[in-house]
Order: structure tokens, then C-alpha cells, then sequence
């Protein structure tokens, strides 16, 4: 989203030749941000552009930057809830395209924190560790570069850097310490005495404007542009294991994994015992903040040795996808496995065995002391183990993603574990995910996912040409056709890539628990199906649930199987994992009261097999089904990075999703 944006003409003449008793930048910036229904800023926001903005127009008055360059202030990357500063955009003295970032502070001070990548200072919410702020410049550069197809396409360059105008040269050897900071050396950090040096950063990439005869700017280029993940983050797990390589989505996530990379050290150095609870909704980045993290403990560095972790959930399906994705049949790497363990593999682990346990979708973990799974009635349950088996041990929650009466793993009972087993518990929110990186239709499509679903007031869906694909079908069949073609699509740009796991193109269908699953004993070549829908028209549709284990054993990866788009998968399949494109069928649990005007969730739906559940067991209650049917939705419409594609079993509730396109 575009707030401000002018040239840099205009910019200085805001800046520096307003008279007293005319709007200065700060009242222009907050008019802008209004405009736009961007309301969320107070009296030390306001100050900050006043203080801020002018020491910027102050570099750029000296510097030999065409007057006609593209000045942004506050913008905000479609894919992200986070604000730019200031952005230059426009080219060098050769031709070529380039946008420059400026992270702006006020600090006047700055000292060493225990977490890596962050500073101790006194920052916007007071005393604290905040992000070195080079590596805030350098994260919003990621994200274009990452998310955007323009940007990838024309190849326009990404530069980064900080401008610290308060702050005394006597900080710089510690805020360029690139042993410290090593992400400085391409996006350095410009202190008080550093004007000249930034102008010449800034003047090395833009110092003319972007001009052709159809170009209305290269910001509006880029702000317009179709939103698609880069081939990088195909290749985001395998980097963040081996913990060398710099990519986060935002603060809140840095903070995370900084969080915890530190917690661990010091745990392992005073002796003590932490239970890190850390809470995210879907596509919040808990998977990539557990890697990540994992990934730099195990890696160790010069000064610190590497430690014993494990990533640990009780959905089979993401850790089978991260074991095929690292490991692949490379012999070699088959000890990875070992870092991908389930909730009952500490039954016989002693005590701090690990250094640490990352339990992703925590939520999940089951009540194994019923005496399931080698765990034994009389002893601790599945989240003690954890717990025990580690000094550190990091649970990432979402309470409205429980979708069986068998998830134990709430933060209650996770606290309750802690206090048992003399684990400190360390949670809050500072440690709560809240940025939408699955999705490109951003928070806005989350919104409006979970308005519908009757989590918060709906609303409606504005519709975003290139960002995100949303549809509604009125034959299942047709649904699957498309998931067929997008499938085909997302395969072949793998092969042309290069990607050697491109069998498959990950888009799949789902589904809610509503119809029983006859074929589970049989081959995947055998006849029958468990899914009937639309036999009375022209366009019948029938399919099997997804055969699991039985078609690929021990390890099997739904994803990667490319016959599995056949198939329709269910949320035990699919919670945890990301896939192109999804089709959901929501299926007669949850159909539209037209007289009422309102949702309406069934707990008798005929379903004789849904033992893995427990939402159509007589003895649970209509309220605990209600809300474990809508988390199971909630969960499935929202793993499509690309879109999501939906078929309603009852008509009036297709009807109604559809009344919310706008």
C-alpha cells in the first residue's frame, strides 16, 4: 500500500521550507496515513516523522539525486503488516532499477543484548532488546524480494541500510561489528556523523528517476505487481537447518528465534530448566521460527558448540514432508530423521537428554497417558515427556486450531506440566506471532476467513486481481479439475527450475469429517470410493480419502505423492503443511440457517469410522463439537498460499460465502 509518495522535490520543500503555522511533514504523513485507514499511530509516531524526516531530507538536499526520484514514506508490502520508513526508488547512473530502504531510529544509545541480531537500548517501547535495525532494512527487503513478481522479474535491485541520526560515533564499532552483525557489511549502519557516507550509499543506487512512456513510477510498478513466493523460499527449510543463512519475515518472528537460541544458552549455562510457550495463528511463521531456531543451535557457531535438539509433532504429515524435503534418498543425510520425533518418543528419554524440544503445533499434542502409544497410564503424559526430556522445551500453540477431543496441548495444561516437572514457564506478548506469511491474500483474507466461520463480525472480501485466487464452485467436480490444472502448473515450474523433487505440484483437495472412510483397507488401484457428491447432475463426483501409510509406508509424504491430487485429504493430512493451491470441501457438519441468518454445525452426521476425532461421539458436547468443527475448517481454508478453492455440500451455505465476494 502506498501512503506517502512524492518526489524528492516536493519531499524537501515539506521538509525544509515549511513556515510556521503551515502543515510541517509529520501532519502531511498523519493526513496520508488517515487517508488511507491507516489510524494506528500516536503522539510518538507523529514525533518521530518530525524528528526523523527531515534529518533524511537534510542528506538528500546535498546529494546530486535527480529532484524528479520516487520518495515513499510508510509503505506497506501487500504480504505484510509491517511499514517502511523510507524508500527511495528509481536508477543508477547506468540505467538499472533499484529501490533503497531506510530504517530511521531516534536512538541515541546502544549496547550489547544476549539475543543475536538484537541491540539493548531504549527503543519505542521503552528499555528492552530490540532489532538491530540494518536487520529490520534488510527483512523488508526480503519480503519484496521475496513476494513479489516484479521485483523478481525486472530484477530490480534491493538495498538496505539504517540511518541512526541521533546516534554518536562512538557507538559504530559496535553497531558495524560485522563478527556481531554480519548482515552490515550489505546493509550498513549510518550514525549522526555519517550524512555523507549515506548520500553516497544512496546515490550509488538511485540518482535517477524511472522513466519509459507507460511507467507511472516504479513504486506503483511494484505495488501493483502479482504477489509470488521466489524459488528462495523453496529452499527455506534446508537453509534454516543448517542455520547459515539470514531470512525472517518479521520482528516478531526474529524475536522468537532470538528468544530461545538465548534462553537455551543460558539454561545450558546456569543449569537451568525453561518452558517457552510461544502462540500463533495459521501461516504466522511457528514452523519457521521452530527451524530456524533449531537450526542455529544445532549449527552451533565459532564460540559455542552445537547442541542436541529435536523438532517434535503430533501431525505425521509436516514432519514426513521436512524429512523427504531435507533428506530426499540421499543415504547420507538419513540421520536427519532423528531430528523428527513424535510426542511418544520420550517415554524412555532421561531427563535434559536435549537441549532442547520444539513441539510445533503443540495444540495437537494428545492425552497419550490414557496408555496409548508405550506411554503408561500411571505415569507423565505426552507433554511432561516433553518437558522432562529437555532443558529447554518451546511449545507453539493455537487454541483455535484443537480439532479433535483428543488435543490435550493447551496452554493450561501446558503450564500445569511446566509447574510439575519445575520448568519455568516464559511466555507473552512479545512472543505472540502475529504477522499472515502463508497466505498472499494476506491478513485481509484471514479476516475474512474467520469472519465467516463466526469467529469475529463478517466481512466482506474485496477481491485482489493477481494476489490471491478465491473461489467458490458449484460442482466438486469442477473444483477438482482446477486443482488439477494448477497442479500441472506448479509441477512443471519445479521441472523448469530445476527442483529435483517436482513430482508432485502440491495442490490437493480436503475435507471436514463427514464422510466415512470405506476404502481405508484397500489399494489405491482397487475400486470403491469414500466421497459422493453431486450424483443426481451431469457432473458427479467421487473420490477416496487419502490412502496414508498404505500406499507408502513408514515416512510417507501426502505432498509429495503426485496421485495423491486425486485423492481428498483430511486434516490430519494437511494441518502444519503448505500447498500451492487447495480445494476444500465443507461438507453437511456445517451448513447456512437462512431464517436465522446464521451458521449452523451438526454433530450427527451419519459418520461411523471418524474415530480419529471424537467430534461425532455421542458423549461429546454439541459446544465442544461446534467449536472443534469450525477450528477443522478454519485449519483447511487456510492453507493455500496461492488460493483456495471451496465446494459447500449445502447450497444455502455456498450461497452465502459467495453474497461476501465483493
Amino acid at each position: 500500500m502506498i501512503v506517502y509518495h512524492e518526489s524528492v522535490r516536493t519531499f524537501l520543500d515539506q521538509c525544509l521550507l515549511t513556515k510556521p503555522g503551515e502543515k510541517d511533514i509529520s501532519d502531511i504523513v498523519a493526513e496520508d496515513m488517515c487517508k488511507h485507514s491507516l489510524t494506528s499511530f500516536g503522539a510518538s509516531q507523529k514525533e518521530a516523522w518530525k524528528n526523523s524526516l527531515p534529518a533524511m531530507a537534510k542528506v538528500l538536499e546535498k546529494s546530486d539525486i535527480d529532484r524528479e526520484v520516487e520518495v515513499a514514506i510508510e509503505y506497506k508490502p501487500s504480504i505484510s503488516k509491517d511499514r517502511i520508513d523510507f524508500l527511495l526508488c528509481g536508477t543508477d547512473n547506468n540505467g538499472k532499477r533499484n529501490v533503497v530502504v531506510v530504517e530511521l531510529k531516534q536512538w541515541s544509545d546502544a549496547n550489547r543484548s544476549n539475543k543475536p541480531d538484537f541491540v539493548f537500548t531504549n527503543g519505542g517501547g521503552g528499555l528492552g532488546d530490540y532489532w538491530h535495525p540494518s536487520y529490520q532494512a534488510g527483512n523488508y527487503i526480503n519480503i519484496m524480494r521475496n513476494f513479489n513478481a516484479y521485483i523478481q522479474d525486472q530484477k530490480v535491485g534491493m538495498h538496505a541500510c539504517s540511518y541512526l541520526h541521533n546516534m554518536q560515533e562512538k557507538f559504530s564499532s559496535f553497531l558495524d561489528d560485522v563478527r556481531l552483525f554480519p548482515l552490515v557489511e550489505s546493509a550498513p549502519a549510518y550514525l549522526q556523523g555519517d550524512a555523507q557516507k549515506l548520500q553516497e550509499f544512496l546515490e550509488k543506487y538511485v540518482s535517477k528517476p524511472y522513466r519509459s512512456e507507460q511507467n507511472p513510477g516504479l513504486l506503483y510498478e511494484i505495488d501493483n505487481s502479482e504477489l509470488r513466493p521466489s524459488g528462495q523460499l523453496a529452499d527455506m527449510l534446508t537453509s534454516a537447518l543448517q542455520g547459515n543463512e539470514f531470512f525472517s519475515y518479521d520482528e516478531g518472528q526474529a524475536n522468537a528465534v532470538a528468544t530461545i537460541v538465548s534462553t537455551v544458552r543460558h539454561c545450558l549455562y546456569y543449569r537451568q530448566k525453561k518452558t517457552i510457550i510461544i502462540q500463533g495463528g495459521p501461516g504466522s511463521g511457528k514452523s519457521v521460527v521452530a527451524l530456524r531456531a533449531m537450526g542455529q543451535l544445532i549449527s552451533g557457531t565459532k564460540h559455542e558448540k552445537k547442541l542436541t535438539c529435536a523438532y517434535v509433532t503430533a501431525n505425521a504429515a509436516p514432519k514426513n514432508l521436512y524429512k523427504q524435503e531435507l533428506i530426499g534418498g540421499n543415504y547420507k543425510k538419513a540421520a536427519l530423521k532423528e531430528l523428527f520425533k513424535d510426542p511418544s518418543s520420550f517415554v524412555r528419554s532421561r531427563e535434559n537428554d536435549f537441549a532442547c524440544l520444539f513441539a510445533d503445533e503443540g495444540h495437537r499434542v494428545y492425552n497419550y497417558a490414557a496408555g496409548s502409544h508405550g506411554i503408561s497410564k500411571e505415569g507423565p503424559n505426552a507433554i511432561e515427556l516433553i518437558i522432562r526430556a529437555a532443558m529447554v522445551s518451546v511449545f507453539f500453540v493455537d487454541d483455535d486450531q484443537q480439532v479433535t477431543v483428543y488435543d490435550y496441548g493447551t496452554i493450561d495444561h501446558i503450564k500445569q506440566a511446566a509447574y510439575r516437572e519445575h520448568s519455568e514457564v516464559i511466555m507473552g506478548d512479545e512472543l505472540k506471532l502475529t504477522s499472515e506469511f502463508r497466505c498472499l491474500g494476506g491478513e485481509d483474507y484471514m479476516r475474512f476467513i474467520r469472519g465467516f466461520l463466526g469467529y469475529e463480525k463478517a466481512i466482506p472480501y474485496v477481491l485482489k486481481p493477481h494476489q490471491y485466487d478465491f473461489r467458490v464452485f458449484d460442482y466438486a467436480a469442477d473444483m477438482r479439475e482446477e486443482i488439477r490444472k494448477r497442479d500441472e502448473e506448479e509441477k512443471q515450474k519445479h521441472l523448469s527450475s530445476g527442483f529435483s523433487l517436482a513430482a508432485s505440484g502440491k495442490c490437493r483437495m480436503v475435507s471436514g469429517y463427514t464422510f466415512d472412510w470405506k476404502t481405508k483397507k484397500s489399494r489405491r488401484e482397487d475400486p470403491g470410493y469414500d466421497i459422493a457428491l453431486d450424483e443426481d447432475t451431469n457432473k458427479p463426483f467421487y473420490a477416496k480419502w487419502n490412502l496414508f501409510l498404505q500406499s507408502g509406508g513408514e515416512g510417507y509424504s501426502w505432498l509429495d505423492d503426485p496421485d495423491s491430487v486425486e485423492e481428498v485429504g483430511c486434516i490430519h493430512t494437511c494441518q502444519g503443511l503448505d500447498m500451492p493451491y487447495c480445494g476444500v470441501i465443507i461438507g453437511k457438519d456445517m451448513t447456512f440457517d437462512k431464517i436465522q441468518h446464521r451458521l449452523a454445525f451438526h454433530q450427527d452426521t451419519g459418520v461411523t469410522t471418524d474415530t480419529a476425532s471424537g467430534i461425532h461421539q455421542s458423549s461429546t458436547s454439541l459446544e465442544l463439537a461446534t467449536r472443534l468443527i469450525r477450528n477443522t475448517y478454519h485449519v483447511l481454508l487456510t492453507r493455500g498460499m496461492k488460493g483456495t478453492y471451496v465446494y459447500c455440500e449445502d447450497r444455502a451455505l455456498r450461497d452465502y460465502l459467495k453474497s461476501l465476494l465483493h
